[in-house]
């Protein structure tokens, strides 16, 4: 009888796991067809995306892709370092012979660079003598230097379409210096000017603040154990300028790890892709993925942490905004003081197209618009001098999504820099 009874409790166990694993395997493959395990905003505005460029010309092979094959007529041709992200995500460090770890601030030198695409090209550029996005090297004098993330570099237009690219147009001289880096925060910014500012003599001094995106950076760079020392000791430098022979070589290094890890990824995908496929299936991936996404959500929210890829509601940043990030605009506004250069903060909104409205009137949003006013504050209480840019493009403008890439989001397009180019010249001249 016993027997008996352990028999029907080891059926009735094994029916419960198949059940529950047939109703898990239902789940998956309702993500499959479906999507909805995937769906946000960004996959939302990638989907209209997809059905607006459908009309229009655009290269749709990927960075790596489009690297590879310009490589077959130019072998010297480069990846940007902040587009493939050895600024960002990947860690772009190395140590010297003598044991000392380095942290690069700019990209590979002298060198015809790949970008990125958001307008159906690939924008590509020639690197400065110092691995920045400047046509040639750097000379004494400048009357302009702008620092800044992505928007100030350059994503995703030609060298002469981005804001520096203008302002030269405007000024009619090339007397405009681009220190901007993809992935940059405040902290970086203030570690690229204690580094190379005393290479140069400038008039002015540009610092481009992105909403959607910089406050949250500064919350990861001040987590950084080479960074942070920018800030424990106001001597510290890297002394980048004297490594930069060694720091080309290392991010070609990087780089080429990174082609190579693609290639590898992409034959085993031409290769496994329906094995693949159906291990994922029987593994519940998708299932398993969607409840651990839902898991570090949870965590997050109870930690306060950042996810630097979406768009921040919560407004946790407050004391953060008056107490580290004022620290930090006020270090530089200080270096810029100390050498009587003309300093001006430039507060950039982020816009993107509501995916809901594409086919009606379309709707545009500002995100990462809740600290707007404490930011304002910080500037106002440093009495550094603020150029508003949520506001005056929309003075300037009536149709502010003509500056985003196929009217949906990105970097401002080569209109929207031609634009702030000339509202920057405009603010200034009049101050």
């Amino acid at each position: 009888m016993t027997i008996i009874l352990k028999k029907i409790n080891i059926f009735n166990l094994l029916i419960s796991i198949i059940s529950i694993y047939l109703s898990l395997l239902f789940i998956e493959v309702f993500f499959i067809l479906t999507n909805l395990d995937k769906k946000n905003i960004r996959t939302e505005i990638d989907k209209v995306f997809q059905e607006k460029k459908k009309n229009k010309v655009f290269d749709d092979r990927s960075i790596i892709e489009f690297y590879l094959d310009l490589k077959k007529k130019n072998e010297n041709i480069k990846l940007s370092t902040t587009a493939i992200g050895l600024n960002t995500h990947l860690d772009p460090t190395f140590v010297l012979d003598n044991g000392i770890k380095v942290y690069p601030l700019s990209g590979i030198s002298n060198s015809n660079t790949v970008l990125c695409n958001e307008n159906g090209y690939f924008a590509t550029y020639t690197s400065d003598n110092y691995g920045f996005n400047n046509t040639a090297d750097w000379k004494s004098n400048y009357d302009f230097l702008i620092l800044g993330d992505s928007k100030v570099e350059g994503f995703c237009v030609n060298e002469k379409d981005n804001i520096a690219g203008n302002l030269k147009k405007l000024l009619k001289r090339d007397d405009v210096l681009n220190l901007g880096r993809g992935g940059n925060g405040p902290l970086k910014n203030y570690a690229i000017l204690k580094e190379y500012i005393d290479l140069i003599n400038v008039k002015n001094i540009i610092y481009f603040h992105t909403s959607g995106n910089d406050i949250q950076d500064l919350y990861l760079e001040l987590k950084h154990s080479i960074l942070i020392k920018y800030i424990k000791d106001k001597n510290f430098k890297q002394n980048l300028p004297k490594l930069q022979l060694f720091i080309d070589k290392q991010l070609e290094k990087k780089t080429s790890d990174i082609v190579s890890r693609y290639k590898k990824f992409e034959n085993d995908n031409v290769n496994d892709n329906k094995k693949n496929s159906l291990i994922k299936l029987i593994k519940l991936h998708r299932t398993i993925r969607f409840k651990n996404k839902v898991s570090r959500t949870i965590t997050n929210k109870k930690e306060e942490r950042i996810e630097v890829d979406t768009f921040s509601t919560d407004n946790i940043f407050d004391d953060f905004i008056k107490n580290e990030f004022k620290s930090i605009i006020s270090l530089i506004y200080d270096i810029a003081s100390q050498r009587n250069i003309n300093f001006y903060f430039v507060y950039v909104p982020s816009y993107y197209s509501d995916p809901k409205t594409i086919d009606k009137k379309e709707k545009i949003i500002v995100s990462s618009n809740q600290y707007y006013d404490d930011i304002l504050n910080v500037i106002d209480s440093l009495d550094i001098t603020l150029i508003d840019l949520k506001k005056i493009l929309l003075e300037e403008t009536n149709d502010p999504l003509s500056l985003l890439p196929f009217r949906l989001s990105g970097h401002f397009n080569e209109k929207g820099n031609e634009l702030i180019a000339n509202i920057l010249l405009k603010e200034i001249s009049s101050r």
